[in-house]
Protein backbone atom coordinates (compact mmCIF):
# COMPACT_ATOMS: atom_id res chain seq x y z
CA UNK A 1 0.00 0.00 0.00
CA UNK A 2 0.99 3.09 -1.13
CA UNK A 3 1.09 5.90 2.60
CA UNK A 4 2.05 9.46 2.89
CA UNK A 5 3.13 11.05 5.89
CA UNK A 6 0.95 14.34 4.64
CA UNK A 7 -1.22 15.62 2.02
CA UNK A 8 -0.58 19.47 2.38
CA UNK A 9 0.57 20.87 -0.81
CA UNK A 10 -0.04 17.13 -2.57
CA UNK A 11 -2.05 19.19 -5.78
CA UNK A 12 1.56 21.44 -5.97
CA UNK A 13 3.87 18.26 -6.09
CA UNK A 14 1.47 16.39 -8.32
CA UNK A 15 -0.08 19.25 -10.93
CA UNK A 16 1.66 22.09 -11.36
CA UNK A 17 4.64 22.23 -13.29
CA UNK A 18 7.90 22.69 -12.05
CA UNK A 19 8.30 27.26 -11.77
CA UNK A 20 4.43 27.95 -11.48
CA UNK A 21 4.18 26.51 -7.98
CA UNK A 22 3.84 30.04 -6.99
CA UNK A 23 1.69 30.71 -9.16
CA UNK A 24 -1.88 32.20 -7.29
CA UNK A 25 -5.38 31.36 -8.37
CA UNK A 26 -7.35 33.80 -10.51
CA UNK A 27 -11.57 33.17 -10.60
CA UNK A 28 -11.34 35.77 -13.75
CA UNK A 29 -11.38 32.84 -16.16
CA UNK A 30 -14.39 30.84 -14.48
CA UNK A 31 -16.00 33.72 -13.73
CA UNK A 32 -16.00 34.89 -17.21
CA UNK A 33 -17.30 31.60 -18.50
CA UNK A 34 -20.39 31.41 -16.00
CA UNK A 35 -21.08 35.33 -17.27
CA UNK A 36 -20.68 34.15 -20.95
CA UNK A 37 -23.05 31.00 -20.08
CA UNK A 38 -25.36 32.71 -18.44
CA UNK A 39 -25.89 35.65 -21.27
CA UNK A 40 -25.84 32.79 -23.92
CA UNK A 41 -27.34 29.43 -24.90
CA UNK A 42 -24.80 28.27 -26.90
CA UNK A 43 -25.13 24.64 -27.78
CA UNK A 44 -23.00 22.54 -25.71
CA UNK A 45 -23.26 18.72 -24.05
CA UNK A 46 -21.62 18.67 -20.52
CA UNK A 47 -20.74 15.54 -19.17
CA UNK A 48 -19.94 14.73 -15.61
CA UNK A 49 -19.93 11.63 -13.68
CA UNK A 50 -20.82 12.01 -9.92
CA UNK A 51 -18.11 11.08 -7.72
CA UNK A 52 -15.83 12.89 -9.90
CA UNK A 53 -14.10 15.57 -7.42
CA UNK A 54 -13.29 17.99 -10.28
CA UNK A 55 -17.31 18.06 -10.93
CA UNK A 56 -17.37 20.09 -7.75
CA UNK A 57 -16.04 22.84 -10.50
CA UNK A 58 -18.80 22.20 -12.79
CA UNK A 59 -22.07 23.89 -13.97
CA UNK A 60 -24.26 20.94 -13.15
CA UNK A 61 -26.85 22.14 -11.06
CA UNK A 62 -26.26 26.07 -11.50
CA UNK A 63 -29.25 27.95 -12.09
CA UNK A 64 -28.59 29.51 -14.78
CA UNK A 65 -28.46 26.08 -16.67
CA UNK A 66 -32.30 25.97 -16.26
CA UNK A 67 -34.73 26.84 -19.20
CA UNK A 68 -31.76 26.79 -21.69
CA UNK A 69 -32.48 24.81 -25.15
CA UNK A 70 -29.11 24.41 -26.06
CA UNK A 71 -27.04 23.54 -23.24
CA UNK A 72 -27.27 20.22 -21.76
CA UNK A 73 -25.82 18.96 -18.83
CA UNK A 74 -26.08 14.77 -17.96
CA UNK A 75 -24.69 13.39 -14.67
CA UNK A 76 -23.98 9.70 -14.98
CA UNK A 77 -24.65 7.98 -11.92
CA UNK A 78 -21.48 6.27 -10.39
CA UNK A 79 -19.43 7.77 -12.77
CA UNK A 80 -16.06 9.36 -12.24
CA UNK A 81 -13.64 11.44 -14.08
CA UNK A 82 -13.53 9.02 -17.15
CA UNK A 83 -17.07 9.35 -17.59
CA UNK A 84 -18.08 9.39 -21.29
CA UNK A 85 -21.20 9.17 -23.08
CA UNK A 86 -20.81 5.56 -23.86
CA UNK A 87 -20.85 5.03 -19.71
CA UNK A 88 -24.60 6.15 -19.75
CA UNK A 89 -27.31 4.18 -19.73
CA UNK A 90 -28.38 3.19 -23.56
CA UNK A 91 -31.86 5.74 -23.26
CA UNK A 92 -29.67 8.61 -22.20
CA UNK A 93 -26.58 7.83 -24.51
CA UNK A 94 -29.05 7.74 -27.73
CA UNK A 95 -30.36 10.73 -25.77
CA UNK A 96 -26.96 12.61 -26.45
CA UNK A 97 -25.93 10.89 -29.63
CA UNK A 98 -29.03 12.32 -31.53
CA UNK A 99 -28.75 15.77 -29.95
CA UNK A 100 -25.53 15.88 -31.00
CA UNK A 101 -26.31 14.34 -34.39
CA UNK A 102 -29.10 16.96 -34.68
CA UNK A 103 -26.41 19.51 -34.19
CA UNK A 104 -24.70 18.68 -36.85
CA UNK A 105 -27.13 18.54 -39.66
CA UNK A 106 -27.84 21.94 -39.56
Amino acid sequence: YLSIKTAKGYLKKLMVPKGAENVKFSPALYNHTVEFLTKNDPKMVYIYGDIDPWGASGIYGLPFTKNKKNLHVYMCHGGSHKTRILSFPEPTRQEIISLIGSWLKE
